[in-house]
């Protein structure tokens, strides 16, 4: 439910669910199931030795990456980016990417796509 003035999602309420292609999983903390409809925040684990993710667009969102532990790989427009802790990485919508775990640790992350209920469109690298 939510209240008229916002709404606190604790942590027990927070759902989890497999990523694409068993890669993790995704914990889903504000989105269209919070009452939210311009943004969609989750926080995704990558197994460390998981496939790579795959090559994507969101034709109408705005997607960012923020890395919170472990190295995580992006490639952007068909250029790869390395990203540690604290790093960040900013997606237009309709550009073409990935993320994937580069280091020997699981990878987390927050997921940030704005507006909420981002298309998905895979496509061939």
């Amino acid at each position: 439910m939510t209240e008229p003035y916002g709404r606190v999602v604790r942590a027990a309420e927070r759902g989890e669910s497999e990523l694409r292609y068993g890669r993790g999983f995704v914990e889903r903390i504000v989105g269209p199931e919070a009452g939210a409809r311009n943004v969609d925040l989750h926080v995704n684990r990558i197994l460390a030795g998981s496939a790579p993710g795959p090559y994507h667009l969101h034709p109408d969102a705005e997607n960012v990456y923020l890395v919170l532990s472990g190295a995580l790989r992006v490639r952007i427009a068909g250029v790869d980016y390395h990203l540690e802790p604290g790093d960040a990485a900013f997606i237009p919508p309709g550009v073409l990417h990935s993320a994937s775990n580069a280091g020997e640790a699981d990878a987390e992350i927050i997921e940030i796509y704005a507006p909420a209920n981002a298309g998905f469109v895979e496509v061939d690298e």
